[in-house]
C-alpha cells in the first residue's frame, strides 16, 4: 500500500526523515544539505512530504527551490507503485513546479504528471552523482591551492556568472555578485593558483556527517585544456578528506563528457543517474 504523508512541521519531519536519508549520504546529498540549513524560523518549505509503503518511508521528497521538488533516493517501487505516487501528487499538491532526482523514477514520475495535467515536460539537466574515497590522481607541481578572499571577488563574481550560465541556471551579474561574497564569507570557495593569477575555482556544500559535495567547479575559457579544474578539485578533495570527512561527491553535466573523464581520473566513481525536469 503506497501512502503519501505531508508534514507542516519541519522537527517533526526532520525527525522521521533523517535516518532515512543517511542510509545514502552521497545519494541524497542535496535533499540532506538542504534540511540541515532550514530551521523554524526560515521561510518555510514549499513542501515537506514522505511517501509510505509497507508501512515505512520509501521515498522523501521536499521542496524549497520554486522551479523543483528535491526526490531522495527511493526504495524499489514498480511502474504501478509511481504511478499510484503521481495520482496522490497530483490530487494532493495544486503547483508542481518540476522534479530533481533519481533519474528513472523521476522520468516516470514527470511523465505522469505531464499526461494527467496536460502539461509539457522538459529536461533542464541530465546528470550523474559521483562519489570517492580515495584521490587517485595528485597534482602537478606548476600550480597551487589556496582559499578564496575577499579582494578576489572581482575575479569571482564573474566565473559564478558563467558558471551558472553555462550550466542552465542562469543569474544576473548582481546575483552572483551577492552569491560569491557569500561563499567567500563562508570560506567555502578555493582557486587553483598559477604564477600568482587564479586559474580555476571550486567549492564545498552540502556537509553531511561522513561526506561533503563539491560544485561551482569552472575553469574560464582561456585556462582550459591545461588541466587547471583537474588539479583544482583534485588538492580541493584531498584538503576535504583530510578534514575527516570519509567521501566526497558531485554532481556532473553528461553533456560534458570532459568533465565526467576528469573527476573519474582523480577517482571519482558513478553511483547514480540523476536527472532535472521542469513542466512548462
Amino acid at each position: 500500500m503506497i501512502r503519501l504523508l505531508k508534514y507542516e512541521d519541519l522537527t517533526l519531519f526532520k525527525k522521521d526523515v533523517i535516518s532515512y536519508l543517511v542510509q545514502y549520504e552521497a545519494e541524497n546529498n542535496l535533499v540532506l544539505g538542504v534540511l540541515q540549513y532550514l530551521t523554524e524560523n526560515d521561510e518555510f518549505p514549499l513542501l515537506m512530504a514522505t511517501v509510505i509503503k509497507d508501512n515505512d518511508i520509501g521515498l522523501v521528497l521536499l521542496q524549497t527551490h520554486p522551479n523543483q521538488i528535491i526526490l531522495s533516493k527511493a526504495v524499489p517501487f514498480t511502474s504501478k507503485e509511481i504511478h499510484v505516487i503521481g495520482e496522490k501528487l497530483n490530487n494532493t499538491i495544486q503547483d508542481i513546479p518540476g522534479f530533481i532526482g533519481e533519474k528513472k523514477l523521476t522520468t516516470e514520475l514527470a511523465m505522469y504528471i505531464s499526461n494527467v495535467r496536460g502539461i509539457q515536460a522538459n529536461v533542464q539537466m541530465d546528470q550523474k552523482i559521483y562519489i570517492l574515497e580515495k584521490v587517485e590522481k595528485k597534482t602537478n607541481a606548476n600550480g597551487k591551492i589556496r582559499s578564496v578572499i575577499e579582494s578576489d571577488l572581482h575575479i569571482i563574481k564573474e566565473w559564478v556568472y558563467q558558471f551558472c550560465n553555462e550550466t542552465n541556471q542562469p543569474i544576473s551579474l548582481e546575483e552572483a555578485d551577492k552569491k560569491a561574497a557569500r561563499m567567500i564569507n563562508k570560506g567555502s570557495l578555493v582557486a587553483w593558483e598559477v604564477n600568482g593569477e587564479l586559474v580555476s575555482m571550486a567549492a564545498s556544500t552540502r556537509p553531511t556527517p561522513n561526506n561533503i559535495t563539491i560544485s561551482y567547479v569552472y575553469t574560464p575559457i582561456s585556462q582550459r585544456k591545461k588541466g587547471y579544474a583537474s588539479d583544482c578539485v583534485s588538492a580541493f578533495t584531498q584538503i576535504l578528506l583530510d578534514r575527516g570527512y570519509k567521501t566526497t561527491s558531485l554532481y556532473t553535466d553528461l553533456s560534458n563528457p570532459t568533465s565526467n573523464k576528469i573527476y573519474t581520473q582523480i577517482g571519482y566513481h558513478a553511483i547514480m543517474d540523476s536527472i532535472v525536469i521542469l513542466f512548462k
